[in-house]
């Protein structure tokens, strides 16, 4: 349902917040209520981390390696408080954070990292040249995204000027002559006038405007226009010759048409014009990529899913054959890289609580590299397909940039960028497993707080549902462990990594089957003696916050106290105003769509289980969320105050479904823990 996939003001029983009128609208004179300021909370315990340590984590992301394979460049994003800071004005909500995201460079063998970009911009999309001298990098100049470009050893960047056209993503061309670059054409006079006309005014039904493909010169000038038609360019590859760019389309830039209705085309680098036509019927696509010597294409595909990536197909350009590397598996992947300079394919795939390196031939064979307990988000790999690069984690390691050497399988940590980590004190992390109801075995992540006896349990489910729980670190995890409280993170139908059957079992389901795999892993942890049956406690974000409400709905005060983040509590008024959760979405999902089935939707809305609710809850959602619109916050807060249940909510200006502002991440996890503190012996 959301698939994909924290958190200052309070939004008090019936306050509003519409801008203050300057006279009044009528003869009564009264204006509007000021909104109160939100309480800071007060928690049980000082034991690290607190929401701050959490707010305050570092963030690597966007790891690549040079062709030669000998740097290796990433960004790390840092958040900062400053205690004494003062607000710089009435539209200040920072609480005294900055966040600032810089660009890095350190030797593939190991070594200090460097830091190559500063500043007050934020860096972002690094791209070595084909050379490996020089470094790119996505910023902002004077008001508008531009491409840099920096010596790899260090010095001066230089701006790309492409004039009126902001590049969105980008790539070097294979002799490092220019770049391809997708961005949205500038309005013209004409649309600017009109616009100023009718007063802003939008067609809501043909607002989104197609993404063009262009290429320019590295030094800089006048972008050529390279695609044809009215397709909007979702993804895009070079050949490596430079004649042909692979390119995945889709009808439109709306967000739904743009993540899940694809075409895969190779078109010419001249004039975009159809080369060949390498998938025709909308389908969810992914990561495509070139074959080193340009002769293949390789991308994932969901084939009878949703947004499963269940088939990595190889497209060989002279023969017009696709040929699917994963035939007879069943499988859930997340990335792959060209090896041993282009005669196979490695893919990273979701196993239960762990990934895999898969080694696919071409010829037809497939084994496991062998690569440890970390897992594994791919990056990227050398023009010799020797090392592949990118973000790895395990149960008490936060991620970090690493390299996999994928002969061996060997994983070397490049950087610890969150080293205060060590003075934490951390869970005891395991993974649990239980029947259902109909024997399936369900598995689950327990972080264990300190302790004799049974403890205090929370229930947190991961989002999606298209997701799954892995053994990698979990900062809401530790910290809620250090809480006092044994964090079980429960993977159940409907969610990646554990095949097919299980991705698709909760279709026309929804919250029946999560509930049915859920709740007999608390069973089993309480008659294990892990649990204190006294003192449950449940709630997630996203469609963890949908089985939130879904089962404090279902439950009875089988849980003591609440927490619904960002979720959805009606299914139709979810329909109507997600960005991407409707049309084919409910198809899968629902098996329909709420004008045509709407038995199907009344199943699964937990709005229609509201009135027998009892236990305590909290509210927590963004008030600029486009996937879970902000009014479902909205209803759940009066259903729950209409049926009398101790109730509060926090809304939190300015952010969307996962929250940006450290001050936000901070405000609302320690409300988080309040509340749950609140209601425990």
């Amino acid at each position: 349902m959301l698939r994909i996939v924290l958190l200052l003001a309070l939004v008090a029983c019936g306050s509003r917040t519409p801008t203050e009128p300057e006279a009044p609208l009528s003869g009564e004179g009264a204006p509007w209520p000021e909104v109160a300021a939100a309480p800071v909370a007060e928690l049980a315990t000082d034991t690290r981390p607190l929401p701050r340590d959490v707010a305050a984590m570092r963030r690597a992301m966007s790891v690549t390696i040079s062709p030669d394979g000998q740097r290796v460049a990433y960004l790390v994003q840092v958040p900062t408080h400053d205690a004494d800071a003062t607000p710089k004005g009435d539209d200040d909500l920072s609480g005294g954070w900055t966040v600032e995201t810089q660009l890095w460079v350190v030797p593939r063998s190991g070594g200090t990292p460097r830091q190559v970009t500063r500043g007050k911009e934020d860096a972002s999309s690094p791209a070595f040249s084909p050379d490996g001298m020089s470094i790119a990098f996505a910023r902002r100049h004077e008001g508008k995204r531009r491409i840099h470009v920096i010596p790899v050893d260090g010095g001066e960047a230089r701006v790309v000027d492409t004039g009126d056209y902001e590049p969105g993503d980008y790539a070097w061309s294979p002799d490092g002559r220019g770049f391809a670059f997708t961005t949205v054409r500038p309005r013209t006079d004409e649309e600017k006038a009109e616009r100023f006309r009718t007063g802003g005014v939008r067609r809501y039904d043909r607002e989104w405007r197609q993404r063009h493909l262009f290429v320019v010169d590295a030094d800089g000038g006048t972008p050529r226009h390279v695609n044809q038609g009215t397709d909007t360019i979702v993804r895009f590859a070079w050949s490596p010759d430079g004649q042909r760019f692979a390119v995945i389309v889709a009808e439109s830039s709306d967000p739904y048409q743009a993540w899940l209705r694809h075409r895969l085309l190779i078109i010419s680098a001249e004039d975009g014009s159809t080369v060949a036509e390498v998938e025709t019927d909308p389908v969810n696509l992914d990561h495509v990529e070139w074959s080193p010597r340009g002769t293949h294409v390789a991308y994932m595909r969901a084939n009878e899913t949703l947004s499963l990536m269940n088939q990595l197909r190889v497209y060989e350009v002279e023969s017009g054959q696709t040929t699917d590397l994963t035939e007879g598996m069943d499988t859930s992947l997340t990335g792959f890289v060209w090896g041993a300079a282009g005669a196979e394919v490695v893919a990273v795939t979701q196993e239960r609580t762990q990934t895999v390196l898969q080694r696919m031939s071409l010829r037809g064979s497939a084994s496991v590299i062998g690569h440890g307990e970390r897992v594994v988000w791919s990056g990227g790999a050398d023009a010799q397909g020797r090392f592949m690069v990118g973000i790895t984690s395990s149960n008490t390691a936060p991620p970090n940039p690493s390299v996999i050497e994928l002969r061996t399988g060997q994983v070397s940590e490049l950087v610890d960028v969150n080293p205060q980590v060590a003075e934490w004190t951390l869970a005891n992390v395991r993974v649990v497993s239980w029947q259902n109801g109909t024997g399936d075995t369900i598995e689950g992540v327990l972080y264990e707080t300190a302790g004799a006896g049974a403890r205090p349990l929370m229930v947190l489910p991961h989002g999606g549902p298209d997701s799954v729980t892995q053994q990698s670190f979990s900062s809401w995890g530790h910290y809620f462990a250090a809480r006092g409280y044994s964090v079980l993170r429960p993977n159940y139908r409907g969610g990646f990594g554990y095949g097919k059957a299980f991705y698709e079992a909760n279709r026309g389901r929804l919250g029946d089957i999560e509930l049915e795999d859920i709740e007999p892993g608390v069973d089993h942890l309480v008659e294990q003696g892990v649990a204190d049956p006294e003192q449950l406690y449940y709630g997630g974000w996203s469609w963890g916050g949908y089985l939130s409400a879904w089962t404090l709905g279902h439950t009875g005060d089988r849980y003591r106290a609440f927490v619904v983040g960002a979720g959805v509590t009606d299914t139709v008024v979810q329909y109507v105003t997600s960005d991407i959760n409707h049309g084919e979405v409910a198809d899968w999902e629902f098996r329909g769509r709420p004008w045509r089935e709407p038995e199907t939707f009344a199943r699964a809305n937990p709005a229609l289980h509201f009135q027998g609710a009892t236990q305590p809850t909290l509210i927590i959602h963004g008030e600029n969320d486009q996937r879970v619109d902000f009014v479902q916050g909205q209803l759940l807060y009066r259903a729950l105050e209409d049926a009398e249940c101790e109730v509060e909510f926090f809304a939190y200006p300015g952010e969307p479904h996962g929250f940006q502002q450290p001050v936000h991440v901070e405000h609302s996890l320690a409300q988080w823990a309040a509340w749950y503190d609140r209601h425990r012996d």
